[in-house]
């Protein structure tokens, strides 16, 4: 039997089709022995972006499939196949405890040809019996390539036929059965949780109970642990417990859990009641809770309380929580840097410390859902906030009016930390008709449909793309030249600068809120859209959000310019905005030394700070106080 080859263009195609799509590779396990197909194997090394092996045949598809013709459409004659390991798998050991996966790979690329059949998505292969001595694991089944870019699942070869890839994912025989009985994507539902690289003691997906139930884990320890695993971090196993066991003993501690829970293990609630800082919930949670919590392990307010704050995502979200302690504890740039690959949270202390600043956190959430009070009327989007979002073109979310902004400003929080990763700033925008009117008036000043919404997108993204590429004039020099004007007109109501205008350096209070969130007339917060605005310096925010250039305003380039200014000086960062208020937030407060300074600029730029504050020098007061800074234009 003649031995099927890749010609030498196709070759080249699909080798660079890997490199490109499943990372670079120095190392191939050549086939010596070829009856049939000649199946290479490419081993691509772990890095920083995958923290695994991946092996990928390069041969198998030289053979194309008797793929049934009801198919033959899409193209699914030819396919090559995937398997990822561990970073510390002992690649090049002859020993079957590290070698299955290679054969595994040889037996799947050689089946198709030897059983005149074919392999595609979905499809299984029982091997019988365990791979090797180590792993009860027994068969295999394909689904689409794991962790590569659009375009990765196919490759296509110089006469156009496509070579599909496919990840080979071995499993249990009773994840087997449960695929035989019901179908893969049943199956797969059920391994949501389970990591793609190649464990050999990994759980069972039948372990984990009911499909049904699976929607109702709060949280399962194993999740984090495989992630540890999967990275090769550092740290002790014990850490995939941790934010888990915080969260325990605050639901204890507050009585909180429910009954029969308390039936079954009051001998440890009461430990927890009694000495609290001595007791760790984390062997308690892995050996008695098999690492998970569930809603109905708390009583009914606690209950409730998991679904609004441990649920599905939404702001305000523990987990998230978690990752901003971290990013507080480290540091923005130590957190964000690949010391930590993407999992500061499990690196951060064990201690009472850790649990205090915690449990602070949990009771500031605990607090604003008891506080929690939504307008139904309010609760979708108008049509004023639909048209916002539409002429934003980024991802929202919309806050209705609420008595309590905990889950606003937790969501802006979530975003600012995300926003630093995925490239975008966040910005919190009130759905208000004359910022509409000023939005469209900058951005596309011939349309006269703001009335009814419409604005011209091309207009628009041409505008905002012109004022990203432009060359702004010097922030401090137009600040020197407003102060300049202030300080005139000053003179010119016969007013001591100094003495009058400036004052002494008291009477301020501090402010780390944003207050433009508020209608204080209501008592409730106003409609509000989160945009997740795609620029890459938040100066830019106002070329997506052209405020300003009315009364005393500055005009959108100067706010630009300023904004670039401040945040070359002080960190300040634009973070919400209505039709006459801008607020910015900045990491730490201003030196006391410079604030007098900056309160000068900022009388400057808007003079209407005078009628919050009594002078210049109580304002400086409240800036070296302040996290965030305050601007309303009457």
């Amino acid at each position: 039997m003649e031995t099927e080859l890749y010609t030498e263009q196709e070759m080249e195609v699909v080798e660079k089709h890997i490199e490109q799509y499943f990372g670079g590779f120095e190392h191939v396990f050549h086939e010596i022995a070829s009856p049939d197909i000649h199946v290479d194997i490419c081993v691509i090394p772990p890095t920083d972006e995958k923290h695994f092996y991946t092996l990928v045949t390069m041969g198998m598809g030289a053979h194309r499939m008797n793929v049934p013709s009801e198919l033959a459409e899409f193209k699914l004659e030819r396919a090559e196949l995937a398997v990822s390991l561990p970073a510390d798998w002992k690649i090049g050991e002859e020993d079957e405890r590290w070698y299955w996966p290679f054969r595994l790979l040889k037996v799947l690329a050689r089946l198709p040809g030897s059983c005149d059949t074919w392999l595609g998505w979905g499809h299984t292969m029982d091997n019988e019996a365990p791979f090797a001595e180590n792993t009860s694991l027994c068969a295999a089944m394909l689904i689409g390539p794991q962790r590569v870019e659009e375009g990765g699942d196919v490759c296509f070869l110089p006469s156009g036929e496509a070579v599909n890839f496919y990840q080979v994912i071995p499993i249990y025989q009773d994840e087997m059965e449960y695929k035989r009985e019901n179908d893969a994507d049943a199956l797969l539902h059920r391994m949501a949780d389970i990591s793609f690289v190649v464990y050999p003691d990994r759980p069972s997906a039948m372990d984990v109970g009911n499909p049904e139930d699976a929607d109702l884990v709060m949280d399962d320890a194993k999740w984090h642990l495989e992630t540890l695993l999967e990275k090769c971090l550092p740290v002790e196993e014990i850490t995939a417990f941790n934010h888990l066991a915080i969260y325990l003993r605050w639901q204890i501690e507050h009585d909180l859990m429910g009954e029969q829970f308390l039936e079954r293990y009051g001998d440890m609630v009461q430990r927890v009641k009694a000495d609290p800082a001595h007791t760790d919930l984390r062997p308690f949670i892995r050996d008695e809770l098999d690492g998970v919590l569930l809603p109905q392990m708390f009583n009914r307010r606690g209950e409730a309380f998991a679904c609004y704050y441990y649920g599905d995502g939404d702001s305000p979200y523990f987990p998230s929580d978690i990752d901003d302690h971290a990013e507080r504890y480290f540091g923005p740039e130590r957190y964000h840097s690949d010391e930590f690959k993407d999992e500061a949270y499990l690196f951060v202390p064990f201690d009472e410390d850790y649990y205090q600043a915690m449990a602070k956190v949990i009771g500031q959430r605990w607090s604003g859902w008891q506080n929690q009070e939504v307008d139904e009327e309010q609760a979708e989007p108008s049509a004023l906030a639909n048209a916002m979002m539409d002429y934003l073109g980024c991802p929202c979310e919309y806050f209705p009016p609420m008595k309590d902004d905990d889950p606003i400003i937790s969501a802006y929080q979530y975003a600012r930390r995300k926003g630093v990763r995925e490239g975008f700033v966040p910005m919190l925008v009130a759905a208000d008709e004359t910022l509409w009117e000023c939005l469209i008036m900058n951005s596309d000043p011939d349309h006269d449909g703001a009335d009814d919404y419409a604005f011209d997108r091309k207009t628009v993204d041409g505008y905002r793309l012109g004022l990203q590429n432009k060359s702004l004039k010097d922030g401090k020099t137009i600040l020197e030249e407003l102060l300049g004007d202030r300080e005139e007109e000053a003179e010119d109501d016969g007013l001591s600068w100094e003495e009058e205008v400036v004052g002494e350096l008291s009477g301020g209070q501090a402010n780390d809120r944003l207050l433009s969130c508020w209608d204080f007339g209501t008592d409730k917060t106003c409609p509000l859209i989160l945009a997740q605005i795609p620029v890459k310096e938040p100066w830019q925010v106002f070329a997506w959000l052209p405020f300003g250039g009315w009364n005393e305003c500055p005009g959108t380039e100067e706010l630009m310019a300023v904004a670039k200014y401040w945040h070359k000086e002080y960190g300040a960062v634009p973070a919400a905005l209505t039709h006459d208020e801008l607020e910015f937030v900045l990491p730490k407060p201003v030196p006391k030394e410079e604030a007098i300074h900056l309160a000068c600029e900022h009388y400057g730029f808007c003079p209407d700070i005078d009628q919050n504050e009594e002078s210049i020098g109580a304002h400086a007061d409240s800036l070296r106080q302040s996290k965030a800074w305050y601007f309303w234009w009457d």
